[in-house]
């Protein structure tokens, strides 16, 4: 391949810029090549440019190797680029998916409320009948208890006391 075949390929993918300067003490040369990536390509990494200082003859006899070099780095570039694009992509689809689907679940149960539960109320008012049924049989020997004694003074008719604490 030609230089100007080389720099074809390479200004299919971007506008380039080319700059050409030369140190008259040293006898080299630089050359910039500076990539203007077209808009459907947004890869910073794409623009980095081309910088190679040599001797003309250094660059007569490499440069076209070089930029094809460069070409190709490029070119793997923009393929990495654009299928990580397409895992992005890819994968905004898959999140706004699960979040609708997350949406219409939720949506759907509130909607449709759960069954209420029935509660038995009869064990704990057989528990509390039973607490006053005996409080009421304990209140019963109690008066049992103090009949005779009450009996006893209202029989005797005066003055007998009964010293129930002694």
């Amino acid at each position: 391949m030609t230089m100007f075949e080389e720099l074809f390929a390479l200004a299919c993918s971007a506008t380039l810029t080319m700059t050409v300067s030369a140190d008259e003490k040293s006898g080299r040369l630089t050359v910039n090549v500076i990539p203007k990536p077209k808009p459907d390509a947004g890869e910073p990494a794409l623009a980095q440019p081309l910088s190679l200082t040599a001797t003309p003859q250094e660059f007569d006899a490499g440069f076209i190797d070089a930029l094809r070099g460069y070409r190709e780095v490029r070119s793997s570039l923009a393929q990495q680029a654009e299928a990580t694009m397409e895992v992005i992509e890819a994968a905004k689809a898959a999140s706004v998916k699960k979040a609708s689907d997350a949406t219409t679940n939720a949506a759907r149960a509130v909607a449709k409320p759960a069954p209420a539960k029935q509660v038995q109320a009869t064990a704990p008012a057989s528990t509390a009948s039973a607490a006053v049924q005996a409080q009421d049989a304990a209140d019963d020997d109690a008066q049992d208890a103090q009949a005779p004694a009450m009996a006893g003074a209202e029989a005797g008719g005066g003055g007998e006391s009964y010293d129930l604490f002694g």
